[in-house]
């Protein structure tokens, strides 16, 4: 990847990471589901009346629009509302990158290098480490609800690159217009009827933030600048950018949340970005060679 475009992912998993400490705000003051509509009403209405459709099929922006905001954000803002952290809900959803190298083997053939594979393992390593620390905060059906959501983000990350290099704003914008009414369907029946009233009623203006955070800069900048990633590269090289949501995530929960940040956590975020270092190398078959022979010498001495 270009330097330019290494920044920009960085500068996406920053926005990413924080949008954590905003979600778990909001989810005090709003229920899941209903937050998952508004999120998208904010980031759809009024702008899309001035937005021409992208050039892209109807199915795309269903399946983009179905996968990342009805079903990824859905369970995702379920997960956080049963009790899991947002530091910890930042680390699971990170077995995407997991998920999005599997299919983009399985459906583009992508070539996956040594270097890369060593760098997830030890990227993950540092994942596995904060969540072997802060297990016990998690509930478990928040835990699992948070894997199916990250693998639901990886079918969207698989689908926006069928999309082609195309501006992704008006993409993001259209995808948008998908979960408002289907939420609002899931939050009057599983919240309750008067759950617009209840809401509108115990909002603050904080509370109202935390949603258009949600809507303009994690969907409209952030999603629009990782679409626009996975557009030009492959998805087994974007997704990994990812893994550095967990880093942003951890820190800004700790100055805004007061989520303690051990020494322990900070050698796995050491790790993360060590991981993300060696996955990003530049792809030398002479290096792959050179570790993976190391590696063998010491396995049979």
């Amino acid at each position: 990847m270009e330097l330019r475009h290494i920044l920009t992912a960085i500068f996406v998993a920053c926005i990413w990471g924080f949008n954590f400490v905003m979600v778990k705000t909001g989810l005090g003051e709003m229920p899941p589901f209903l937050f998952v509509g508004i999120r998208y009403f904010c980031a759809c209405f009024p702008i899309i009346f001035f937005i021409k459709k992208p050039p892209v099929s109807n199915w795309i922006i269903i399946g983009i629009g179905f996968t990342l905001g009805i079903t990824k954000f859905s369970l995702m803002f379920l997960g956080i509302y049963l009790g899991v952290s947002a530091g910890i809900a930042s680390l699971l959803m990170q077995t995407q990158a997991f998920f999005t190298i599997i299919l983009s083997i399985l459906i583009f053939k992508s070539r996956v290098t040594f270097h890369q594979i060593l760098g997830m393992v030890i990227a993950f390593t540092g994942i596995f480490l904060i969540g072997v620390e802060s297990h016990g905060t998690a509930s478990l059906v928040g835990f699992f609800l948070l894997i199916i959501a990250a693998f639901f983000w990886a079918i969207s990350n698989i689908i926006t690159k069928q999309a082609g290099p195309i501006d992704m704003f008006p993409l993001v914008i259209w995808t948008s217009l998908v979960p408002p009414l289907p939420m609002l369907g899931f939050s009057l029946t599983f919240e309750g009827t008067d759950v617009l009233a209840q809401t509108w009623a115990q909002l603050t203006w904080y509370g109202a933030f935390c949603a258009l955070y949600t809507a303009w800069i994690a969907t409209w900048l952030g999603a629009t600048l990782w679409g626009k990633l996975l557009s030009l590269y492959s998805p087994a090289v974007v997704a990994p950018y990812s893994l550095l949501i967990p880093v942003f995530a951890i820190v800004s929960s700790w100055l805004c949340l007061g989520e303690s940040m051990s020494i322990l956590a900070i050698f796995a975020s050491v790790l993360i970005f060590l991981g993300l270092v060696i996955n990003q190398w530049p792809r030398n078959m002479k290096f792959d060679k050179i570790v993976k022979t190391k590696i063998i010498q010491k396995a049979a001495a």
